[in-house]
């Protein structure tokens, strides 16, 4: 236990933060700062090789088409995925009702929830641990 948390008898709960999204409840557990920045970290390094794979699974897709026009950006691939990586980065903070959610991936999240959800959901997670963000990067 900390010196501040033992001096004011202070709790995880201090940490957790409540939003709503479609009428329902979530709660966030706000990282502390070295917490974020490791979490940052494992959704900006995306790897050659996940970035092949994906082109790779994509290109697949187009097997009986006549590929000689497409041209597919790897910066684009890995932006992708990068987004793909923070919303399970972020997801993961949610604090579940029951079970444990840590090693959910971003095939399960797809399943259950359309793009637009997904995008939203992270921007509610993100005001919540990182409040006036959005108005600090329009600067």
């Amino acid at each position: 236990m900390s010196r501040l948390a033992s001096a004011f008898q202070i709790n995880d709960s201090i940490r957790t933060k409540e939003f709503e999204l479609g009428g329902f409840p979530f709660k966030v557990r706000v990282p502390l700062d070295s917490e974020l920045e490791n979490i940052t970290k494992r959704f900006i390094t995306v790897s050659d090789e996940v970035i092949n794979e994906r082109i790779k699974k994509m290109t697949s897709l187009l097997k009986d088409e006549d590929t000689k026009d497409i041209e597919i950006n790897r910066d684009n691939v890995q932006s992708i995925i990068r987004m793909e990586q923070k919303i399970v980065e972020y997801i993961r903070l949610l604090i579940p009702v029951e079970g444990d959610i840590s090693d959910i991936t971003y095939e399960e999240i797809a399943e259950e929830f359309p793009l637009q959800v997904q995008i939203e959901l992270l921007g509610k997670i993100t005001e919540v641990i990182q409040p006036g963000y959005k108005d600090a990067r329009k600067n």
